[in-house]
């Protein structure tokens, strides 16, 4: 039993457990504090960078997108109509008597062409087409009017017959026609 005695007191001083207390101070010490503020510097830096970046492309975005509604509320004309010193221009290919082609104006927000002055008169001149319709009608009393009311000056309408009260411009010269005679027509409208 000897024997197993020593083996049990051999046993518990391996056991032996050893104790010891650390203290730590509530200030690190002076050179572990450099690494740190050199760290939170780089850290600040990085922050203020990404922020300046963050806010330059939210600018840009910004102004690309200002500048792209703007071009939108240009106005502009409908598809497959001409824009021209602040009129939209439509050619019919069909051909209908002058009151249809002036309803079919009407229908499209527009009216039959109105010449107001020689700039626009220049820009039908070189349309070549056999004849068009136009906004220009023969009252007796007034002589020949356009649709928006004014009478036609300084130009001339070409006619053969007191019946003719509608008219055609037909290369660059104005001629009367019968309101009968199916044509094609020019439409107008203001740009929007």
């Amino acid at each position: 039993m000897e024997a197993n005695r020593s083996e049990i007191s051999a046993a518990d001083e391996s056991e032996e457990v050893t104790y010891t207390s650390i203290k730590f101070s509530q200030t690190p010490p002076p050179r572990a504090k450099a690494p740190q503020e050199k760290r939170a510097t780089c850290l600040w830096s990085a922050v203020l960078k990404g922020l300046v970046i963050g806010f330059g492309t939210l600018s840009i975005s910004l102004a690309i997108a200002f500048i792209w509604k703007m071009s939108d509320c240009q106005p502009h004309c409908p598809q497959q109509w001409v824009a021209y010193r602040g009129s939209c221009y439509s050619f019919s290919m069909e051909k209908k008597d002058w009151n249809s082609s002036q309803e079919s104006c009407r229908a499209q927000g527009a009216h039959l062409l109105v010449i107001s002055d020689t700039l626009e008169m220049d820009l039908f001149k070189r349309i070549q087409a056999e004849c068009f319709w136009i906004g220009l009608r023969n009252n007796t009393s007034s002589g020949w009017i356009w649709e928006d009311g004014s009478v036609l000056s300084d130009a001339r309408v070409h006619s053969n017959s007191p019946v003719q009260n509608c008219a055609v411009l037909m290369k660059d010269q104005f001629h009367a026609s019968s309101c009968e005679v199916l044509a094609p027509w020019i439409c107008e409208k203001t740009l929007r």
